[in-house]
Protein backbone atom coordinates (compact mmCIF):
# COMPACT_ATOMS: atom_id res chain seq x y z
CA UNK A 1 0.00 0.00 0.00
CA UNK A 2 1.15 3.76 -1.12
CA UNK A 3 1.26 5.23 2.05
CA UNK A 4 2.22 8.61 0.77
CA UNK A 5 -0.84 10.39 0.35
CA UNK A 6 -3.09 8.88 3.44
CA UNK A 7 -3.74 10.98 6.19
CA UNK A 8 -5.53 11.04 9.44
CA UNK A 9 -7.91 13.47 11.64
CA UNK A 10 -8.55 12.48 14.96
CA UNK A 11 -11.25 14.48 16.89
CA UNK A 12 -8.22 17.03 18.19
CA UNK A 13 -6.66 17.29 14.81
CA UNK A 14 -10.12 18.40 13.82
CA UNK A 15 -10.07 21.04 16.82
CA UNK A 16 -6.63 22.21 15.94
CA UNK A 17 -7.61 22.96 12.26
CA UNK A 18 -10.97 24.37 13.33
CA UNK A 19 -9.17 27.15 15.56
CA UNK A 20 -6.72 27.66 12.71
CA UNK A 21 -10.12 28.66 10.79
CA UNK A 22 -10.73 31.38 12.63
CA UNK A 23 -7.26 32.80 11.86
CA UNK A 24 -6.02 35.11 9.51
CA UNK A 25 -5.21 33.55 5.90
CA UNK A 26 -3.02 32.24 5.43
CA UNK A 27 -1.57 30.50 8.31
CA UNK A 28 0.63 27.76 9.37
CA UNK A 29 0.62 25.32 11.63
CA UNK A 30 2.28 22.01 12.87
CA UNK A 31 -0.57 18.80 13.32
CA UNK A 32 -0.64 15.55 13.41
CA UNK A 33 -1.87 13.77 10.31
CA UNK A 34 -0.87 9.78 11.38
CA UNK A 35 -2.79 9.62 14.69
CA UNK A 36 -0.14 11.55 17.40
CA UNK A 37 3.29 9.64 15.76
CA UNK A 38 4.74 12.47 14.11
CA UNK A 39 3.78 16.43 13.60
CA UNK A 40 2.89 17.37 9.86
CA UNK A 41 3.66 21.15 8.57
CA UNK A 42 0.42 22.13 7.13
CA UNK A 43 -0.59 25.42 5.67
CA UNK A 44 -4.04 26.84 5.50
CA UNK A 45 -4.42 29.13 2.30
CA UNK A 46 -8.28 29.41 2.87
CA UNK A 47 -10.64 27.66 5.16
CA UNK A 48 -11.20 24.78 3.58
CA UNK A 49 -7.64 23.91 1.66
CA UNK A 50 -4.97 21.94 3.29
CA UNK A 51 -1.91 21.99 2.14
CA UNK A 52 0.82 19.35 3.62
CA UNK A 53 3.87 18.80 1.23
CA UNK A 54 2.80 20.67 -1.38
CA UNK A 55 0.15 18.93 -1.83
CA UNK A 56 -3.69 20.17 -2.02
CA UNK A 57 -5.81 18.30 0.41
CA UNK A 58 -9.51 19.78 0.21
CA UNK A 59 -11.24 20.10 3.39
CA UNK A 60 -15.18 20.56 3.53
CA UNK A 61 -16.64 21.84 6.35
CA UNK A 62 -18.70 18.59 6.72
CA UNK A 63 -15.79 16.80 8.00
CA UNK A 64 -14.44 19.89 10.07
CA UNK A 65 -17.57 20.22 11.77
CA UNK A 66 -18.21 17.05 13.29
CA UNK A 67 -17.25 17.13 16.87
CA UNK A 68 -18.10 13.22 18.18
CA UNK A 69 -14.90 12.50 20.30
CA UNK A 70 -14.35 8.81 18.59
CA UNK A 71 -14.79 8.99 14.57
CA UNK A 72 -11.39 9.33 12.96
CA UNK A 73 -11.60 10.28 9.29
CA UNK A 74 -9.10 9.00 6.93
CA UNK A 75 -8.03 10.84 3.31
CA UNK A 76 -7.27 8.05 0.50
CA UNK A 77 -7.86 7.91 -3.06
CA UNK A 78 -8.34 11.74 -2.94
CA UNK A 79 -11.06 11.59 -0.82
CA UNK A 80 -12.14 11.86 3.20
CA UNK A 81 -14.02 9.18 4.59
CA UNK A 82 -15.01 7.79 8.03
CA UNK A 83 -12.81 4.65 9.03
CA UNK A 84 -14.98 1.86 9.08
CA UNK A 85 -16.45 -0.27 6.95
CA UNK A 86 -19.26 -3.24 6.62
CA UNK A 87 -18.65 -6.70 5.53
CA UNK A 88 -21.62 -7.70 3.83
CA UNK A 89 -20.94 -11.54 3.89
CA UNK A 90 -20.49 -11.69 7.85
CA UNK A 91 -23.03 -8.36 7.92
CA UNK A 92 -20.25 -7.02 10.42
CA UNK A 93 -19.63 -3.23 11.40
CA UNK A 94 -15.84 -2.54 11.50
CA UNK A 95 -15.07 0.97 13.04
CA UNK A 96 -11.84 2.34 14.23
CA UNK A 97 -12.12 4.05 17.33
CA UNK A 98 -10.39 7.31 19.02
CA UNK A 99 -9.64 6.87 22.54
CA UNK A 100 -7.49 10.12 23.05
CA UNK A 101 -5.07 12.41 21.54
CA UNK A 102 -1.41 10.46 21.10
CA UNK A 103 -2.68 7.04 21.96
CA UNK A 104 -3.31 4.24 19.46
CA UNK A 105 -7.09 3.72 18.37
CA UNK A 106 -9.02 0.77 19.16
CA UNK A 107 -11.28 -1.33 16.68
CA UNK A 108 -15.20 -2.01 17.41
CA UNK A 109 -16.67 -4.86 15.64
CA UNK A 110 -20.39 -4.22 15.68
CA UNK A 111 -20.49 -2.38 18.49
CA UNK A 112 -18.18 -4.39 20.97
CA UNK A 113 -14.69 -2.61 21.55
CA UNK A 114 -11.38 -4.92 21.42
CA UNK A 115 -9.71 -2.94 24.15
CA UNK A 116 -10.37 -2.26 27.53
CA UNK A 117 -10.34 1.85 27.39
CA UNK A 118 -12.19 2.97 30.61
CA UNK A 119 -9.86 4.79 32.15
CA UNK A 120 -7.17 3.34 30.18
CA UNK A 121 -6.34 3.05 26.43
CA UNK A 122 -5.03 0.31 23.68
CA UNK A 123 -1.21 0.90 25.23
CA UNK A 124 -1.81 0.84 28.33
CA UNK A 125 -4.45 -2.49 28.17
CA UNK A 126 -1.39 -4.03 26.35
CA UNK A 127 1.11 -3.72 28.26
CA UNK A 128 -0.81 -5.19 31.44
CA UNK A 129 -1.81 -8.14 29.69
CA UNK A 130 1.99 -8.74 29.36
CA UNK A 131 3.12 -7.53 32.41
CA UNK A 132 0.62 -11.05 33.31
CA UNK A 133 3.48 -13.26 32.02
CA UNK A 134 6.55 -13.11 34.67
CA UNK A 135 8.55 -14.54 31.55
CA UNK A 136 8.63 -14.49 27.81
CA UNK A 137 10.18 -17.07 26.27
CA UNK A 138 12.26 -16.80 22.63
CA UNK A 139 9.20 -18.14 20.41
CA UNK A 140 6.03 -16.69 21.05
CA UNK A 141 2.37 -16.96 19.43
CA UNK A 142 -0.45 -14.25 19.31
CA UNK A 143 -3.73 -16.41 18.69
CA UNK A 144 -5.10 -13.23 17.54
CA UNK A 145 -3.56 -10.38 15.88
CA UNK A 146 -6.12 -7.66 15.97
CA UNK A 147 -4.67 -4.63 15.58
CA UNK A 148 -1.34 -6.05 16.19
CA UNK A 149 -0.42 -4.16 19.65
CA UNK A 150 0.38 -7.36 21.28
CA UNK A 151 2.48 -8.36 18.66
CA UNK A 152 4.23 -5.98 18.41
CA UNK A 153 5.20 -4.93 22.03
CA UNK A 154 6.17 -8.63 22.20
CA UNK A 155 8.86 -7.58 19.32
CA UNK A 156 10.28 -5.01 21.12
CA UNK A 157 11.52 -7.51 23.75
CA UNK A 158 15.21 -8.91 23.47
CA UNK A 159 14.26 -12.29 24.39
CA UNK A 160 11.67 -12.90 21.96
CA UNK A 161 13.43 -14.11 18.35
CA UNK A 162 10.00 -15.12 16.54
CA UNK A 163 6.25 -13.79 16.85
CA UNK A 164 3.43 -15.91 15.16
CA UNK A 165 0.33 -13.80 14.66
CA UNK A 166 -2.71 -14.73 14.07
CA UNK A 167 -5.84 -13.29 13.17
CA UNK A 168 -8.97 -14.92 10.34
CA UNK A 169 -10.35 -11.63 9.92
CA UNK A 170 -9.43 -10.19 6.07
CA UNK A 171 -11.18 -7.11 7.39
CA UNK A 172 -9.30 -6.74 10.95
CA UNK A 173 -5.73 -7.40 8.48
CA UNK A 174 -6.87 -4.51 5.38
CA UNK A 175 -7.50 -2.31 9.15
CA UNK A 176 -4.02 -2.97 10.52
CA UNK A 177 -2.56 -2.40 6.55
CA UNK A 178 -3.95 1.29 7.02
CA UNK A 179 -3.35 1.28 10.99
CA UNK A 180 -0.17 4.12 11.17
CA UNK A 181 0.07 2.25 14.93
CA UNK A 182 -0.25 -0.95 13.47
CA UNK A 183 2.94 -0.80 10.57
CA UNK A 184 5.49 -2.35 12.62
CA UNK A 185 3.52 -5.81 12.02
CA UNK A 186 4.69 -5.69 8.22
CA UNK A 187 8.49 -4.45 9.31
CA UNK A 188 9.38 -6.59 11.85
CA UNK A 189 11.67 -9.78 10.78
CA UNK A 190 10.64 -11.46 14.11
CA UNK A 191 6.84 -11.25 13.24
CA UNK A 192 5.47 -13.39 10.86
CA UNK A 193 2.02 -13.23 10.01
CA UNK A 194 -1.09 -15.63 8.94
CA UNK A 195 -4.71 -15.00 8.44
CA UNK A 196 -5.98 -17.86 9.55
CA UNK A 197 -8.23 -19.45 12.48
CA UNK A 198 -5.37 -20.11 15.42
CA UNK A 199 -7.85 -22.94 15.79
CA UNK A 200 -6.88 -24.93 12.97
CA UNK A 201 -2.73 -23.33 12.96
CA UNK A 202 -2.02 -24.87 16.39
CA UNK A 203 -3.35 -28.64 15.26
CA UNK A 204 -0.38 -28.26 12.78
CA UNK A 205 2.57 -27.06 15.01
CA UNK A 206 4.86 -29.53 16.58
CA UNK A 207 4.77 -30.40 20.40
CA UNK A 208 6.75 -28.95 22.78
CA UNK A 209 7.15 -25.94 19.98
CA UNK A 210 6.17 -22.66 21.87
CA UNK A 211 7.82 -20.66 24.89
CA UNK A 212 4.76 -18.08 25.42
CA UNK A 213 1.18 -18.21 24.17
CA UNK A 214 -1.02 -14.84 24.15
CA UNK A 215 -5.00 -15.40 23.58
CA UNK A 216 -6.66 -12.17 23.51
CA UNK A 217 -9.87 -13.44 21.87
CA UNK A 218 -12.85 -11.32 20.79
CA UNK A 219 -15.50 -11.94 24.04
CA UNK A 220 -16.70 -15.35 24.43
CA UNK A 221 -20.49 -14.34 22.98
CA UNK A 222 -18.46 -13.86 19.29
CA UNK A 223 -16.21 -16.47 19.42
CA UNK A 224 -17.10 -19.83 21.62
CA UNK A 225 -14.42 -22.00 19.41
CA UNK A 226 -11.70 -20.09 21.59
CA UNK A 227 -12.52 -21.14 24.54
CA UNK A 228 -12.95 -24.95 24.78
CA UNK A 229 -11.44 -27.75 26.20
CA UNK A 230 -10.09 -29.49 22.63
CA UNK A 231 -8.56 -25.76 21.85
CA UNK A 232 -6.56 -25.68 25.51
CA UNK A 233 -5.37 -29.03 25.16
CA UNK A 234 -3.85 -27.92 21.57
CA UNK A 235 -2.19 -25.48 23.90
CA UNK A 236 -1.06 -27.33 26.09
CA UNK A 237 0.58 -29.59 23.62
CA UNK A 238 2.28 -27.60 21.49
CA UNK A 239 3.76 -25.40 24.79
CA UNK A 240 7.08 -25.92 26.16
CA UNK A 241 7.51 -27.72 29.52
CA UNK A 242 7.19 -24.20 32.15
CA UNK A 243 6.07 -22.08 28.91
CA UNK A 244 3.33 -19.42 29.77
CA UNK A 245 0.02 -18.66 29.07
CA UNK A 246 -1.98 -15.53 29.36
CA UNK A 247 -5.59 -15.74 28.16
CA UNK A 248 -7.98 -12.72 28.26
CA UNK A 249 -11.19 -13.63 29.36
CA UNK A 250 -13.13 -10.36 30.63
CA UNK A 251 -16.55 -10.59 32.18
CA UNK A 252 -19.13 -8.63 30.53
CA UNK A 253 -22.06 -11.07 31.73
CA UNK A 254 -20.21 -11.88 35.67
CA UNK A 255 -23.74 -10.61 37.16
CA UNK A 256 -25.82 -13.44 35.30
CA UNK A 257 -23.15 -16.31 36.17
CA UNK A 258 -23.08 -18.64 38.62
CA UNK A 259 -18.84 -18.91 38.21
CA UNK A 260 -16.97 -16.03 36.56
CA UNK A 261 -15.93 -16.81 33.25
CA UNK A 262 -12.38 -16.86 34.33
CA UNK A 263 -13.23 -18.75 37.33
CA UNK A 264 -14.39 -21.49 35.01
CA UNK A 265 -11.94 -20.88 32.13
CA UNK A 266 -8.85 -21.75 35.16
CA UNK A 267 -10.82 -25.27 35.84
CA UNK A 268 -10.63 -25.99 32.09
CA UNK A 269 -6.67 -25.54 31.69
CA UNK A 270 -6.51 -27.18 35.49
CA UNK A 271 -8.40 -30.35 33.74
CA UNK A 272 -6.12 -30.50 30.36
CA UNK A 273 -2.96 -30.12 32.99
CA UNK A 274 -1.88 -26.59 33.49
CA UNK A 275 -0.41 -26.19 36.59
CA UNK A 276 0.06 -22.71 38.85
CA UNK A 277 -3.37 -21.36 37.45
CA UNK A 278 -4.58 -17.80 38.78
CA UNK A 279 -6.54 -15.10 37.78
CA UNK A 280 -4.64 -12.14 35.90
CA UNK A 281 -5.21 -8.98 34.78
CA UNK A 282 -8.93 -9.58 32.80
CA UNK A 283 -7.77 -13.25 32.71
CA UNK A 284 -5.48 -15.69 33.58
CA UNK A 285 -2.33 -17.06 33.60
CA UNK A 286 -1.48 -20.41 33.52
CA UNK A 287 2.08 -22.33 33.08
CA UNK A 288 2.76 -25.80 31.53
Amino acid sequence: MDRKHIYFLSPDGREKIRFLTRQPKPVTAQISLDLGLSLAEIRLPDRNTLMVNEKTVSIPDDILNVTDERTIFIYKNENWQKWQLFDKSSEKYYKMVSVGPGVPPTIEISGIKMHITKDSDPEQDTHQKLASLKQFGKRVLDTCMGLGYTAIASASRPETEKIICCDRDINVFRLCRENPWSQTLFESPKIQLLIMPVQELVTRLPDNYLDTVIHDPPRYSLAPELYTKDFYQEIFRVLKNKGGFYHYTGDPHRQSRRISLAKKTGLLLREVGFRRVKQAYAGVVALK
